[in-house]
């Protein structure tokens, strides 16, 4: 994200009292993410697989930050790959649930410049502003530091053997986040980020 259009975004959010809310999709696979563990001495771990290891599940999900407020995690799993017809149903949940305008920071995704999809945020331009990432930058987004404190904990080394396992599981381990909102404040330290901005920039 270029420096000037996070500045304006943050601009935005101060002025209209709206929250910041960073955008990113993954997916979860039956064939888990493997990881260093512990194990007895001359036992080597095994990950069992179900053998449907390409099944997967996908999870689109928003860090939401506002000065003053718990920063919130909202996120919705699926069977299916997200696309520009699913976006403005999740933009509306957020809206909704933050009960105030919001401000979506999120990468160039097919989905998320979709003619579609465009023409949504222009009907909605009195609750919603829309920033683009740019290009190989997911070091500017803290929903990153999600994915990688989930695959690097609930998910490693599961080997679910169904889906619906599988998406109990990745539940499990978003509501641990969205219960401990100081993980979400580190996420965003991680980028380099900040909410606030000089109150006596136009």
């Amino acid at each position: 994200m270029a420096h000037a259009d996070l500045a304006a975004g943050k601009r935005s959010a101060r002025d209209t009292g709206a929250w910041l809310c960073f955008e990113d999709e993954t997916g979860a696979a039956l064939s888990s993410p493997v990881r260093t563990t512990w194990s007895a001495v001359g036992q080597t771990p095994v990950v069992p697989l179900s053998g449907r290891g390409h099944d997967k599940i996908s999870v689109a999900g928003m860090c939401c930050y506002r000065p003053g407020h718990v920063p919130r995690l909202i996120y919705t799993a699926s069977r299916h790959h997200f696309s520009a017809t699913d976006f403005p149903g999740l933009l509306r949940t957020v809206h909704r649930r933050l009960a105030a305008p919001i401000v979506v920071i999120w990468d160039n995704l097919p989905g998320h410049i979709s003619g579609s999809t465009r023409a949504f945020i222009r009907d909605n331009k009195d609750w919603l502003t829309v920033i683009r990432l740019p290009g190989y930058a997911p070091h500017l987004n803290p929903t990153e530091g999600v994915w990688c404190h989930l695959k690097g904990g609930v998910l490693a080394n599961l080997g679910a053997r169904t889906l619906t396992e599988l998406t109990r599981v990745t539940r499990r381990g978003l509501r641990h986040i969205q219960r401990h909102p100081h993980l979400l404040t580190g996420f965003l330290a991680q980028t380099g980020l900040t909410l606030h901005t000089d109150p006596s920039t136009p």
